[in-house]
């Protein structure tokens, strides 16, 4: 398990397009929004937006539409077929993929953190307990949709298609284009009930210090419960 999860390790990181927008394009985000605005003291409810999308951005991506692209791709090349005839089962491949992405949603954070706070002088998370709920939660769950998606698509490209197209109606309805507070009601109420919105919700409740709503934390586990449970049941081998 440890030398398959090394070796997609490997290979996520030979790909520099993947690289940066998973771990270098959230860091990015924030030290642009440092440049241009003044970091509020105090947990500013709209400045907390910035290091929260950033950090949201970047696990979406990974969780939608790059981890999907490479199951799927596994598939349509016969790779997760050829293991099953080997000692070697696709499930391992399977939790490597997910261990790596783990990785990469930890990495990310870590960064994102550090040049929030080192670099540009934003405040650190002023209710840990509360970020580190919003993290842990709105990690599984969005990895959890994305193995969804790699479940159901018949191919890469059906795969990149389906999880570009996630990618965007959540942004849209997650308060992560623009701040929850600019929006109208409605698409908050709808947000709420979303993956990526619940997670973006939570994470600035953390940041600016309050504990996340009871709501976006039923959501995030519920739908690493059902989008996950739906994965493994659906998930084709070839």
């Amino acid at each position: 398990m440890t030398k398959i999860t090394l070796t997609e390790l490997r290979l996520f990181l030979r790909d520099p397009a993947t690289s940066l927008i998973v771990l270098a394009l959230p860091a990015a985000l924030v030290a642009l929004f440092g440049v241009i605005t003044h970091p509020a003291k105090g947990g500013d409810p709209i400045e907390t937006y910035f290091p929260a999308m950033a950090l949201s951005l970047g696990l979406a991506q990974l969780a939608l539409n790059l981890m999907p692209t490479t199951l799927a791709g596994y598939r349509e090349k016969g790779i997760l077929r050829r293991m099953s005839t080997t000692p070697v089962h696709p499930r391992r491949l399977l939790g490597a993929q997910l261990a790596v992405s783990a990785l990469l949603s930890v990495t990310a954070l870590v960064l994102v953190v550090l040049v929030a706070t080192i670099v540009f002088g934003f405040d650190p998370p002023r209710h840990p307990a509360g970020f580190a709920a919003a993290f842990l939660l709105g990690t599984p769950a969005l990895l959890a949709v994305g193995l969804f998606v790699a479940a159901v698509a018949p191919s890469a490209r059906a795969a990149t298609g389906i999880g570009v197209g996630l990618f965007f109606v959540s942004l849209a309805f997650g308060g992560v284009f623009m701040p929850a507070e600019t929006l109208p009601g409605f698409l908050v109420a709808i947000g709420d009930y979303t993956p990526l919105g619940a997670f973006m919700q939570a994470l600035r409740a953390g940041w600016s210090g309050t504990w996340p709503q009871a709501l976006h934390l039923a959501v995030l586990a519920g739908v690493t419960a059902v989008f996950g449970a739906l994965a493994v049941r659906m998930f084709r081998w070839e």
